[in-house]
């Protein structure tokens, strides 16, 4: 073998980096300026399925304000009411199914909802980048319903240490110094 062949034809990221990275750049396209997610689902051996944001259905116009109104206790004034996760246009938007033995990146712990979602199309693990505090009990219904479906949930610091440095720098440079193009 050639001496420094491997250095050379090697990745300069890992599958987990690669994915989260998918999920986060397509975070930038959400127009809720509040929280910006996103989700890619990845098969097995490594193909994209299916690649989503949090944001309004087909024909909602994003310049009307009712939809991001954030008066969570009037639910026609309430942008949870219109908002469609990151997880789910990513289900939505995949390229085949069934999505069985796959796995979901989210930029965000998912809520029960599209935990749903995610168990029903068969995708058999979650490797989310961050949680919101205040969510801790909606979190734990979506963690019962992933345990008793048998999904495997794991943060990306789980994964793979090294992956998470490289989506930590690559979420602050979107969050911080990115042009808009």
């Amino acid at each position: 073998m050639l001496a420094g062949v491997n250095d050379v034809n090697k990745a300069l990221i890992d599958w987990h980096s690669m994915f989260m990275g998918v999920a986060l750049l397509a975070s930038a396209r959400s127009k809720d300026g509040l929280t910006r997610n996103g989700a890619c689902i990845a098969s097995a051996d490594h193909r994209i399925l299916g690649v989503g944001y949090n944001g309004l259905p087909r024909g909602c116009s994003d310049q009307d304000p009712v939809y991001w109104s954030d008066q969570d206790d009037d639910p026609f004034l309430s942008r949870h009411s219109y908002v469609v996760h990151a997880e789910m246009n990513a289900i939505l938007n995949c390229v085949t199914l069934p999505l069985t033995g796959s796995r979901i990146y989210t930029t965000q712990f998912p809520c029960p909802r599209c935990t749903q979602s995610i168990i029903q199309v068969g995708i058999t693990e979650v490797v989310w980048l961050r949680r919101k505090p205040h969510q801790q009990r909606s979190q734990e219904a979506a963690l019962k319903m992933l345990g008793d479906a048998g999904v495997r949930i794991l943060s990306l610091a789980e994964a793979d240490l090294r992956a998470d440095a490289w989506v930590q720098a690559l979420d602050g440079y979107l969050q911080g110094a990115a042009p808009r193009f």
